[in-house]
């Protein structure tokens, strides 16, 4: 093995193992880690173009495996994959440059996403939001909303446990909007001085549903109890194969337990999912999607992920 293809092993290993063990960063970026190391990788000039391919197609694998709870980083290596799948065998090097433009094409789409769907979301939602969890595609939409004299207010809840919200009121109060932090229990008191409640999406299921931060369900629940709509951002590649196993991950229970306890037994789940019917829509850069415009898109995130694990 050469040391090119020695070290292009060795960076697809660490981007894998990022991915896999990440827990501050959202789908949306670890999506981009898996396209960018699948990009660097493709252009690597080897003596056997046939094994650097068959490489590939198995950190491919390895990414859509890494995170069950996201679709969007499955949805990302199948597609990085799938025009190399339909290339002629024994053509490895067009199969190479194939995929690799697909990556660079899919890391393009991710830099603008989400400026589509703030266009697309502006008009929905008055000056004060209630979020929950730290999207990083609700983060962009947000200060672009700021920005631009949509949104004058912002109210998180702390999203325990993992407590990203309280990162994100940070992050946003940076940016000059006006934030107001609270505990998760504190919604009841706090919603109704929303105009709106926003969520991102980890995975958005066939059937309309939407995997996010654990919480994300009772915050819906409660939003539907008090009249306010309540949306999902997220960019189309969060739309799941309806082969794609939900997996509801789980986490360290010293986050609720420091020391364990003779007889409780602790469970930390990270992700829940959303019933379609509490949500007023999912926001993305193609529009706000219908239950048709869902299903036609997890049945091409199907064709693409049925040609990965092939």
């Amino acid at each position: 093995m050469s040391n090119d293809t020695s070290s292009t092993d060795d960076a697809l290993e660490q981007a894998i193992r990022r991915v896999r063990d990440d827990r501050a960063h959202g789908a949306s970026e670890l999506a981009r880690q898996a396209a960018l190391a699948l990009a660097e990788a493709s252009p690597t000039a080897d003596d056997d173009a046939g094994a650097r391919l068959q490489r590939i197609h198995q950190a491919a694998r390895d990414f859509a495996a890494a995170r069950p709870s996201m679709a969007a980083i499955a949805n990302t290596a199948a597609r990085i994959w799938y025009p190399a799948a339909t290339q002629d065998e024994d053509q490895p090097d067009d199969a190479l440059r194939a995929l690799h433009a697909e990556a660079q094409r899919l890391l393009d789409s991710w830099a603008h996403a989400a400026e589509a769907i703030a266009s697309h979301a502006g008009a929905l939602f008055g000056e004060t939001l209630y979020t929950f969890s730290r999207s990083g595609t609700v983060e962009q939409v947000l200060n672009r909303l700021a920005r631009e004299g949509h949104l004058r207010r912002v109210i998180v809840g702390e999203s325990h446990p993992g407590n990203e919200g309280q990162a994100l009121a940070q992050a946003l109060a940076g940016q000059g909007i006006a934030v107001t932090l609270i505990a998760d229990a504190a919604v009841g008191q706090y919603l109704s001085r929303a105009n709106v409640v926003v969520i991102g999406a980890d995975s958005v299921r066939s059937d309309g549903s939407v995997v996010n931060k654990i919480g994300s369900w009772p915050l819906a629940l409660m939003a539907r109890e008090q009249h306010i709509p309540c949306y999902a951002l997220c960019e189309t590649l969060k739309i799941a194969a309806p082969s794609f196993a939900l997996t509801f991950e789980e986490m360290d229970v010293r986050e609720l337990l420091p020391q364990p306890v003779a007889g409780v037994t602790v469970h930390n789940p990270y992700f829940e999912a959303i019933p379609a019917r509490l949500l007023n829509g999912v926001i993305t850069e193609a529009g706000v999607l219908d239950g048709a415009a869902i299903a036609r898109y997890a049945q091409h995130a199907e064709t693409a992920l049925q040609a990965l694990i092939a």
